[in-house]
């Protein structure tokens, strides 16, 4: 019976991807749960984090290679999650910077681990006005082994991507703010300004009930689903259609990619983003506020 029920625990679920901090309150003590705070300073998780939770810096899931090759192997992945006390029976609830926790799903996702992680809507600041407990402790753990195996169908590359472009099929969703999408926010400094042809733009805190505070770093609720599914939509999302999400390095294309997934669709990302496509004069960009 027992068996049974943590088999339902981790069942693949699109609901499953999200979860409250009145869940995690009721289940931190899980036996299988590993809590993950995302932050790039130590010092964010040291002056007070969620009992339990091990701080993961995002940088370690993150390659230091040139735009295109932002995932790391799967084997890097797995040492890092190994370290962290994660394996394949594992469910991970991870919270943290809005910009960069996408990434940790990326990254369980790319070695088959996806549905077993969810991300704490509202996240530390909620908890926080909750009153719930708050620690300065590090537990201990022992170490885990993912057996990672890659998945590379999650994301495309630009050669791929440059062969689809003409296809109806495709939907390509650019993450940007509005600015960057139209050519006229110059301030990422990217070689040439615009979007890829036939992209949609839908801004990744628009997913978020305070999207400044997304911006920010800040998370807070996401969206009801029935408006996550409406953004998606309005972006021309129908089924039999091929979404993929891109942004400038992938930090918010990771989060569409999250919140497509969470509504049961099954999105690419384009990893090398606009930091890639823009550098490479052969490939074709426009410039405005229209997809082509």
């Amino acid at each position: 019976m027992l068996g049974f029920l943590a088999a339902a625990l981790l069942t693949a679920s699109p609901d499953s991807l999200v979860v409250t901090t009145g869940w995690l309150a009721a289940h931190r003590g899980d036996p299988d749960l590993v809590i993950l705070h995302v932050a790039m300073d130590r010092g964010d998780y040291d002056r007070g984090h969620i009992p339990g939770a091990r701080w993961l810096n995002p940088h370690e899931l993150l390659s230091m290679a040139p735009p295109g090759s932002e995932l790391p192997s799967a084997e890097h992945i797995d040492s890092v999650l190994g370290a962290l006390g994660i394996g394949p029976g594992t469910r991970v609830v991870y919270y943290g910077d809005t910009w960069m926790s996408p990434r940790v799903f990326l990254a369980l996702e790319y070695v088959g681990l996806g549905d077993h992680a969810s991300w704490l809507d509202g996240g530390l600041p909620l908890w926080r006005k909750e009153q719930r407990p708050l620690s300065t402790d590090a537990p201990t753990w022992t170490p885990g082994h993912v057996e990672a195996r890659a998945h590379p169908d999650i994301v495309v590359d630009a050669t791929s991507l440059r062969a689809q472009l003409e296809s109806p099929r495709l939907l390509l969703v650019d993450g940007r703010s509005p600015g960057e999408y139209s050519g006229t926010d110059h301030s990422e400094r990217l070689p040439r300004s615009g979007h890829i042809p036939g992209a949609v733009n839908l801004p990744w805190e628009r997913t978020f009930t305070d999207g400044a505070a997304a911006l920010d770093g800040t998370p807070s609720l996401l969206q009801s689903r029935e408006v996550l599914r409406k953004l998606f939509t309005d972006a021309g999302f129908t089924d039999g259609r091929e979404l993929v999400t891109y942004c400038t390095v992938g930090l918010r294309a990771s989060h569409l990619y999250f919140i497509a997934r969470y509504l049961g669709y099954r999105p690419r990302l384009y990893d090398g983003s606009m930091s890639e496509w823009s550098r490479k004069q052969e490939l074709p960009m426009v410039s405005g506020p229209n997809p082509h």
